[in-house]
């Protein structure tokens, strides 16, 4: 599989194919080929297939069973033969908090575009949060989503039983057609076009204890997990996967190559040795962060340029400006300037 256009993981897609049930297969056309090899795929629940696969396939079922909401899945019973070896994980925490610490930490073996955050309100609110696309209300987006949020209210409810109380779902589109299968099958309150994806619930339920696992069994399902992970790191562009965690504050600017290194657990001369392959370096992907957060800042927020320069790890506006002026050809404050009078004559 070609990594570079993009995975979902088989766990994802499973449940809907038992949902359709023998049905759907007994609708496929004999030359269907690719249908045929995805299914053939999606035997190994940890194994992951093409996006553009995946997708092809829900339309599909969409297609054959008429039901537009068929990626809205009600929470499902846990599947010795079904399951991935996250979800195996997650499920044999002892506490909310750490199998929530595992999901943050190994999301991206579910999708390559999934980069699960885990925050929490003044008011005590958890949220577990998807990252939102520029094209959300594009179907393919949205059925993705809906998938996702299925999966995970599903180990959710194995792990924490029936009785877990879900204050809302915060969804980045608008009302569908089948609005009210939603909460019917999500059991919780829904909140269409928000700014944000998430599954929100109240923090009492983090550290409740649920059982005791044996640790040996932890330990031994952490190691499986960890080593899926690497693998996965070694397959795509680790760059990428590093401007992504710096971006998302999951690896802090100023870290060492060793402390890079560990997070992807792999060891810092195999870290140099990818990205020296994929023709960056570690300083440079700093630095294109660097820039990336400061260009947000300036035409988002009124703070002066030392504070931004400060705020993203450098010494001063003197070390941002020579930044700016080596990559972009302009200071900070005449890309200010600049931007700003954009955005004032696109709300004119």
């Amino acid at each position: 599989m070609n990594m570079e256009q993009g995975y979902i993981s088989t766990a994802l897609v499973r449940p809907l194919l038992e949902a359709a049930g023998p049905a759907f297969f007994d609708q496929l056309q004999d030359n269907a080929e690719s249908t045929q090899r995805v299914l053939k795929s999606l035997k190994d629940p940890d194994s992951r297939i093409n996006s553009q696969d995946a997708d092809e396939l829900i339309n599909l079922l969409v297609r054959q069973s008429g039901d537009e909401s068929v990626c809205v899945q009600s929470a499902n019973k846990f599947s010795v033969n079904g399951s991935c070896q996250l979800q195996h994980l997650f499920l044999c925490c002892n506490t909310l908090r750490e199998a929530l610490y595992y999901l943050e930490k190994f999301s991206s073996l579910l999708s390559d575009q999934l980069e699960v955050q885990v925050t929490r309100t003044r008011d005590s609110v958890i949220k577990i949060k998807l990252p939102v696309e520029d094209n959300f209300i594009v179907s393919t987006q949205r059925r993705r989503t809906e998938m996702t949020i299925s999966t995970l209210l599903s180990w959710l409810r194995q792990l924490c039983g029936s009785q877990l109380v879900l204050n809302a779902i915060a969804l980045p589109y608008p009302a569908t057609q089948y609005a009210g299968e939603y909460q019917q099958r999500w059991k919780a309150d829904i909140a269409f076009n928000s700014d944000e994806c998430s599954i929100q619930f109240h923090s009492r339920w983090l550290d409740e204890g649920l059982h005791n696992t044996n640790p040996h069994i932890l330990n031994m399902m952490k190691r499986e997990v960890e080593e899926q992970y690497r693998k996965l790191a070694r397959s795509g562009s680790l760059a990428e996967r590093i401007r992504k965690a710096l971006m998302q504050n999951k690896i802090r600017l100023g870290a060492n190559q060793q402390e890079v290194a560990d997070y992807f657990h792999i060891s810092a001369r195999t870290l140099n040795r990818h990205l020296h392959r994929e023709e960056t370096s570690l300083k440079q992907l700093v630095t294109s962060v660097r820039l990336e957060i400061a260009k947000q800042m300036l035409t988002t927020t009124d703070d002066s340029i030392e504070q931004i320069a400060l705020a993203i790890g450098l010494s001063g506006r003197r070390t941002l400006d020579r930044i700016f002026i080596k990559e972009i050809d302009q200071s900070p404050a005449q890309y200010r300037q600049a931007n700003r009078a954009v955005l004032l004559a696109a709300n004119s």
